[in-house]
């Protein structure tokens, strides 16, 4: 059977070890938490870029149907002002 001195060596042994694995996990974690918030940073960014793209292709959208009624206008007033002086 073990002594009572044997065994507090044997826990101050474990406790040791436990204590490492814990910093072990611990230090494994933040590394893992870091490369998850540059992942989440990169994808945040991307996500900026395409709805600034978004907006950008809507307004090009907008001018340019703008622009198409403003050139069926402008031949409407043309083919009249061409009927108007044949």
């Amino acid at each position: 059977m073990l002594e009572q001195k044997d065994l507090d060596a044997i826990r101050a042994i474990m406790k040791e070890e436990i204590t490492e694995s814990e910093n072990l996990i611990l230090e494994e974690m933040e590394r893992t938490r870091k490369i998850l918030d540059d992942k989440i940073s990169q994808v945040q960014k991307n996500m900026d870029e395409l709805n600034n793209y978004y907006k950008i292709t809507r307004l090009e959208n907008d001018n340019t149907s703008l622009l198409l009624k403003m050139i069926d206008e402008l031949s409407r007033r043309v083919e009249e002002l061409e009927k108007r002086t044949a």
